[in-house]
């Protein structure tokens, strides 16, 4: 790379020595608001690192459980500087769900909240590979790691270490929408090119507001390495119930988020001004979302051109990206243009990315290692030229991709036509009364399975759940082509099962 930044150390480094005395971040204890600076950062990175090689002088697979903030992003990146391999997982992961995971990632050494300790015993009496556990407490633990680990020359020379920007420091586990969860390998160089890329940089004085579980890499290269590239502030929400008294209290600029995000924001806006009509759209809008707030990154799912229309109104600028865990995780990244307004982002330009068969393939510096312990499900991945199988279909225009859907969902009938089911579900997504639906085929019938809104029909007087649906599913036949209308639906009583990036499983059906 240009700027010479091949690991994550460097370029916290490069922040820390570039941005110094500037706020990286802010979050709330109680009432207070704490602001960390960017060399503060960087030195309790190197503290936590310090502490870990004292306790543990050979590299070693380490599981860390923990909540979003301050404290976690300091100990998940002084383990990446340490030159073990984390492996960050849900803490609503179930005791039986760790040990299978544990064993497949050969954990060694698990750093977990207090509130897991009692499950983290529990794991170790029953996958016997799991030799030590370190319960972090609350976040007084962290400042004694913090202080001791930063001025004691006793502990100074474990953070002297020849750093190796190819090896292995993450391993992210997929969310198994379809099957299989497999555990990528990403490199200490993957992580640093997908953050110090130019397509699209924060301003100086850009407010970043992270909501978002820090266990996926979208979060913690998006959010934390990405800002520490461009120099701008990121604020910890902590739980998604404060979200919107927090909004007001950090007055963030922008925000990466899931589209069901976008949505949420959207209608507590439009509730605003229903209450107060006297007010424009956009001091509606800053009664929700504060008076900075105008930018918003999509992710994870399908973001509609109606409600990226529809947020314009209000003053906030709403576009997607495009990317998976395997690339660390971006492919694309929104500009903010006009362009790039109902695409999925523009390519970042670090790595090569082409459409085979109306597949996207991406080959470059930010692509995994590879699986863990699955060299054959690695083999599969990749084209005999060393282009990963993404698995989505789309195309590319100019400097801009668009997702058409994924290549194992698609829908072949009997006379060899194929569907891409995300298209016909996409349809629904700006009707309210279809909170979820899933399309798929039995035999060469099309389906749509429906989840509906039950709070929000009582709430427009519709009781007949029933026939409002159909009257929506006639009017997305009417959208459709001939060969892809809806032979039938059925009303779903519970909500799908979703992963925890919030992806619907679809496993229960034909995948």
């Amino acid at each position: 790379m240009e700027n010479g930044i091949s690991t994550v150390r460097e370029l916290v480094s490069y922040a820390a020595e570039k941005y110094g005395d500037k706020d990286f971040c802010r979050f709330f204890r109680g009432d207070t608001m704490i602001t960390k600076k960017y060399n503060e950062f960087y030195s309790d990175c190197l503290a936590v690192c310090r502490y870990i090689r004292s306790v543990s002088d050979k590299r070693i697979h380490i599981g860390f459980i923990g909540k979003t903030g301050y404290e976690y992003i300091a100990c998940l990146t002084g383990m990446i500087f340490s030159g073990n391999v984390v492996v960050p997982f849900d803490p609503h992961v179930t005791v039986e769900e760790a040990c299978e995971l544990f064993e497949d990632a050969d954990i060694e050494m698990l750093f977990c909240e207090e509130e897991f300790s009692s499950k983290a015993e529990e794991i170790k009496n029953r996958y016997k590979g799991l030799r030590q556990i370190v319960s972090l407490g609350d976040w007084r633990w962290f400042e004694r790691i913090f202080e001791v680990y930063s001025q004691n020359p006793e502990y100074l020379y474990f953070s002297q270490l020849t750093e190796k920007p190819d090896e292995c420091v993450l391993i992210i586990y997929t969310s198994g929408t379809t099957g299989e969860r497999k555990g990528v390998m990403l490199s200490n160089r993957n992580l640093a090119v997908n953050s110090c890329y130019e397509a699209y940089s924060m301003e100086d004085d850009d407010i970043s507001f992270s909501i978002l579980p820090m266990h996926h890499v979208f979060c913690y290269a998006c959010d934390v390495l990405k800002t520490l590239y461009d120099g701008g502030v990121l604020c910890f929400n902590g739980e998604l119930v404060n979200l919107y008294a927090n909004f007001l209290r950090f007055e963030p600029t922008i925000m990466r988020i899931v589209p069901s995000i976008c949505k949420s924001v959207l209608t507590r806006i439009k509730i605003a001004e229903r209450k107060h009509p006297g007010l424009s759209k956009r001091e509606a809008a800053e009664l929700v979302v504060g008076r900075n707030f105008r930018r918003m990154i999509a992710g994870s799912a399908f973001l509609s051109g109606a409600l990226i229309d529809e947020l314009e109104k209000y003053g906030i600028t709403a576009r997607q990206g495009y990317g998976m865990s395997e690339c660390s995780p971006r492919i694309s990244t929104s500009d903010f243009s006009d362009k790039c307004k109902y695409s999925n982002g523009k390519l970042l330009g670090t790595d090569e990315v082409r459409i085979l068969d109306g597949e996207i393939q991406v080959k470059g510096p930010s692509v995994m290692l590879g699986y863990y312990k699955k060299p054959e499900k690695t083999k599969e991945a990749f084209t005999e030229d060393g282009f990963l199988h993404t698995g989505d279909l789309g195309y590319i225009d100019g400097e801009h991709i668009y997702l058409v859907g994924r290549k194992k969902n698609l829908i072949i009938l009997s006379n060899g036509e194929n569907i891409s089911p995300e298209e016909i579900e996409n349809c629904f997504v700006d009707d309210g009364i279809v909170k979820e639906v899933v399309v798929f085929a039995e035999g060469d019938s099309i389906i749509a399975e429906i989840y509906p809104d039950d709070a929000l029909a009582s709430s427009m007087g519709i009781s007949d759940i029933e026939g409002e649906i159909a009257g929506v599913v006639d009017r997305v036949n009417m959208s459709l082509g001939s060969d892809r209308q809806i032979y039938s639906f059925r009303i779903r009583k519970e909500p799908f099962k979703r992963t925890s990036t919030g992806k619907i499983k679809r496993t229960e059906f034909y995948y």
